[in-house]
């Protein structure tokens, strides 16, 4: 259901042949390497998939959520690393999310045929040492003088940052009532005043790579600005972090689907009822995620309905999450390197924005106590 790609047939032909020769042969290198390859991203650029969510005028693909919700599947059913999944998916919807849909028409002149081509990537930042992306607790700014913004601050958990050349930062640029006011700037690599940090380490989905920015009254011109002044809180980062959730989610079901293949090659059919339970559950994950991306293709997506699908999602993913780690202890051969790292990515995957997540649910939960007291 989620391969169902009939705008586009040869999108999933390419995608499954790029999987199977380009990422699967390499899986055992690659879920352990903390760099993420040259040569990988290189033959990605060759294969034509980098343009996947750039509009056709552009030199893309013109790819809707839902087609690349079908791609990231692919990948990791068939490449079988979630992390070269994750620096992909990453390319593809931070381009779409940001670029294509809140631009300006010359930035998307400047940048869209080189993101198609795979000659640069772009990194999102708005997490901050210390603070996560609380906009409370955010401190990263751009003062304003005339037709320039001069950023100062530091981000952190920045994924491709180390393979980007462009970022689009979250900045305050006012304050009203108390409330900070953000804004998206695009800031290229290599500004005065700029300058990449090592960041925080992950120990998981590798070789995905993460950094840091530190910016010191880094001169930006007021043209580098995306989507509204003063609005790119809810834009940017709320909307971004929604729409990730749920165009992502058919990519976690093929790394637990490839997971499955392993255990089944090893032909053990004292656990067959396990790998029966996983399969069941992995047909109800993969309809709603087929539904997740349908949704975020809406126009003005309902966030709030599509976030309450998510952590649903979610909850039964992790549910077969467990399956997979107990049918793991309960192996009679010693597993591979391979298989125990896939399973950890599997496993710390649902640990990512997991506070998130919790308050999510904590106040979906207030909300129904409160209307039920209400009308008894």
């Amino acid at each position: 259901m989620i391969d169902n790609l009939s705008s586009d047939n040869s999108l999933a032909a390419r995608a499954e042949d790029f999987a199977q020769k380009a990422i699967f042969p390499r899986r055992q290198e690659l879920i352990k390497s903390a760099v993420f390859s040259d040569n990988l991203w290189q033959e990605f650029a060759k294969s034509g998939l980098a343009g996947l969510s750039v509009p056709k005028e552009f030199g893309g693909s013109g790819a809707s959520y839902q087609t690349l919700s079908s791609i990231g599947h692919i990948l990791n059913r068939e490449g079988g690393v979630p992390g070269v999944g994750m620096v992909f998916m990453s390319h593809w919807q931070l381009t779409k999310l940001h670029l294509v849909e809140d631009a300006p028409l010359q930035m998307k002149q400047d940048l869209l045929p080189k993101l198609a081509a795979g000659e640069t990537t772009l990194s999102v930042a708005i997490s901050e040492p210390g603070a996560g992306a609380h906009p409370k607790l955010l401190k990263t700014a751009a003062r304003r003088d005339g037709d320039t913004f001069y950023l100062s601050g530091e981000k952190a958990f920045l994924t491709n940052g180390p393979l980007a050349d462009y970022f689009i930062v979250l900045a305050i640029t006012s304050e009203d009532a108390g409330k900070k006011k953000f804004s998206a700037l695009l800031v290229p690599a290599g500004l005065p005043g700029f300058q990449k940090t090592e960041g925080v380490k992950i120990d998981f989905l590798h070789p995905c790579p993460h950094g840091g920015l530190k910016l010191t009254d880094c001169q930006v011109p007021a043209t580098n600005m995306i989507g509204v002044e003063g609005e790119a809180f809810t834009r940017t980062s709320l909307r971004m972090r929604a729409l990730e959730d749920a165009v992502g989610a058919a990519s976690h079901v093929g790394s637990i689907q490839c997971l499955l293949k392993e255990f089944a090659c090893q032909e053990a059919m004292e656990i067959a009822a396990e790998v029966g339970a996983v399969a069941t559950l992995l047909h109800a994950l993969e309809v709603t995620a087929h539904h997740l991306a349908t949704l975020a293709d809406h126009a003005s997506p309902n966030l709030d309905e599509m976030m309450e699908l998510q952590l649903g999602h979610r909850q039964q993913s992790q549910a077969c999450a467990k399956l997979l780690n107990d049918i793991l202890q309960k192996f009679p051969e010693p597993v591979s390197e391979y298989i125990r790292l896939l399973n950890r990515d599997i496993q710390k995957y649902h640990s990512i924005a997991e506070s998130a997540h919790a308050a999510r649910l904590k106040k979906i939960g207030q909300s129904i106590i409160h209307k039920a007291s209400q009308e008894t």
